[in-house]
């Protein structure tokens, strides 16, 4: 890891303390001037309250935030300024686990998109061919190719975080090797 380069982190908050943890790193932006970047991936719900709807932002991953920032202002996120957050691990490595830039880029096009077409099923999709979408919405994501009940999915793996699946026709997708 660079010193003093940038890096996605994946990181746990407390259970329902998305928002206040987005709020103390805005915080900390303005205030502190640490040069940082974070995602939370929300959507916005509409409930039916007995006369009236109500809209609201609600994460789309519980207890998930990335950070952009040095491995040092990371640290000092926690440790110096006391947000409540806890940094994933590599499994492997035993760091914190850097999500690649592109891993990271695509799944923001895609929630930015259409969050409400994204699914975090783990355990209906099987996993093959590399592929790269090159028509519609989501032309120019890289994924790996699943089938489900004769659908076709592209998911997108950011490892050791998430994995998420678009449905996408078959005639949009190329073969990458």
């Amino acid at each position: 890891m660079i010193e003093n380069h940038k890096y996605w982190f994946a990181a746990r908050t407390r259970d329902k303390q998305e928002f206040a943890v987005r709020q103390s790193l805005d915080k900390l932006k303005s205030e502190a001037h640490l040069d940082l970047d974070y995602y939370l991936p929300t959507r916005i719900v509409i409930s039916q309250l007995k006369y009236r709807r109500k809209r609201s932002e609600v994460p789309v991953i519980r207890n998930l935030i990335f950070i952009r920032a040095t491995k040092q202002t990371a640290c000092d996120i926690s440790n110096v300024y006391s947000v409540q957050l806890y940094y994933m691990k590599d499994l492997f490595t035993h760091s914190m686990l850097v999500v690649p830039d592109k891993q990271l880029e695509d799944f923001q096009f895609v929630m930015d998109l259409n969050p409400d077409g994204v699914s975090f099923d783990n355990e209906l999709l099987t996993i093959g061919t590399k592929v790269k979408v090159v028509k519609g919405d989501f032309s120019g994501i890289e994924g790996e190719i699943a089938t489900e009940a004769k659908k076709t999915y592209v998911v997108i793996r950011i490892t050791g975080v998430l994995v998420a699946s678009i449905k996408v026709p078959k005639s949009y997708l190329k073969i990458i090797k």
